[in-house]
């Protein structure tokens, strides 16, 4: 499945939710939220999608929810536009991340 596009992204992290935008392209993930930037990897077997992201605070905002940079596995499917993948923080297993994907180009 090509992954390559413009990326709408709703995620719940613990009770914290948001709305932001993603880039694949080439194996690489570039985006970001009003709060965080997000860079990473992505693989994809079929319809499954794996994701390791750096999610970081923005230009030094520096969020309640994220006072570092923390680095997420996501895994999940994508069928057609749209998608969910859940996964957790690499360094705290029990903040688990659920992010639903949807084509935006």
């Amino acid at each position: 499945m090509k992954m390559d596009g413009l990326w709408y992204t709703h995620f719940t992290a613990g009770e914290v939710q948001g709305d932001g935008m993603a880039v694949l392209r080439d194996g690489e993930v570039l985006g970001g939220d009003p709060a965080h930037t997000y860079t990473g990897s992505y693989t994809c077997d079929g319809p499954q999608l794996y994701l390791d992201v750096r999610v970081s605070p923005y230009a030094g905002h520096i969020p309640a929810d994220l006072e570092r940079p923390t680095s997420f596995v996501l895994w999940g499917s994508v069928n057609g536009d749209s998608g969910k993948l859940s996964g957790c923080a690499g360094n705290r297993r029990d903040f688990k991340v659920v992010v639903d994907l949807h084509r935006a180009a």
